[in-house]
């Protein structure tokens, strides 16, 4: 459970950083917002909007979360705390 503390910092940064790069490969690290190397509006939206945000992998990942800590943290109690960060990130 100590990972599934850590992993939604991780992928948020991966998720923040990796379409950074990707943007800037693409305008060549230059301020100016309408410079692109793309040649259609499809590969411009795709590269500047992003990938859809699936609520239902966090969802489940809550509900299994919350079940682990309950059914076992009596017997450790360390679930507890670990189960509250990962559930506020």
């Amino acid at each position: 459970m100590v990972i599934n503390s850590i992993m939604p910092w991780v992928q948020c940064t991966v998720a923040f950083l990796v379409p950074r790069l990707k943007r800037g490969l693409d305008n060549g690290f230059t301020q100016d917002p309408y410079k692109t190397k793309k040649t259609s509006i499809q590969n411009f939206k795709a590269l500047y909007t992003g990938a859809e945000y699936l609520i239902h992998f966090k969802y489940s990942d809550c509900l299994n979360v919350s079940y682990i800590a309950m059914m076992y943290g009596l017997a450790m109690p360390l679930l507890f705390p670990i189960a509250a960060l990962t559930l506020i990130s």
